[in-house]
């Protein structure tokens, strides 16, 4: 079986695990050492980012269908740095991925209150975050002889803990949660970093 995220070609294998996780393991860290040496400047403005990270659902027949690990791009909005500060702004986000005839599509809309800390002589900052919304919901799953399907709005919401390195790079672990639906949920632990790469205000 092949899963693949919204945006990365069928080819993409996602089992066996251990295969397929490993170069974004890679590309996570390469792009996390990168920057150790630059220092996240206070400032910088909101900008519009790409995320890449993996994503481990909670539930087990979406893992019965994409997989226990799950490539999750997508594209996030990022604060800008504050440190010492505590922050509310809006965040939209995409993310999706396709298992053969199974797939799934997921915007949140959400509200963010986000605190920073001073951080260790401007270089590291830390963050707590934490958001609710609503989330838009395209998905369609096999179930036994059956198909769920469905095109919906839903709760959606989160907690994250995470580091900034640069104004355009931060790295964390989220929890998503997500309304249950059909006996189904989206929610689960999310691994990943965000690049900031477009500033929009």
């Amino acid at each position: 079986m092949e899963c693949t995220p919204a945006a990365v070609p069928a080819s993409f294998a996602l089992r066996p695990v251990s295969r397929s996780v490993r170069p974004l393991v890679v590309a996570l860290l390469a792009v996390v050492l990168g920057a150790v040496p630059a220092r996240a400047q206070s400032g910088g403005g909101t900008r519009l980012g790409l995320r890449a990270a993996a994503f481990f659902p909670s539930d087990a027949e979406v893992r019965r269908a994409f997989a226990d690990v799950i490539p999750w791009p997508g594209i996030a909005i990022v604060p800008p740095v504050r440190p010492g500060a505590t922050g509310v702004y809006p965040s939209i986000e995409l993310m999706g991925a396709r298992s053969g005839s199974d797939r799934f599509l997921i915007v949140p809309l959400t509200l963010a209150i986000e605190h920073q800390w001073r951080g260790s002589g401007g270089r590291y900052v830390p963050y707590a975050r934490g958001d609710a919304g609503v989330a838009y919901f395209d998905y369609r799953l096999r179930r036994g002889e059956s198909v769920v399907r469905a095109r919906r709005g839903g709760a959606a919401g989160g907690a994250e803990l995470g580091m900034i390195f640069t104004r355009a790079l931060r790295a964390g672990v989220r929890y998503r949660l997500f309304q249950e639906m059909d006996d189904l949920t989206f929610s689960g632990i999310e691994v990943g970093v965000v690049i900031g790469a477009l500033r929009i205000f």
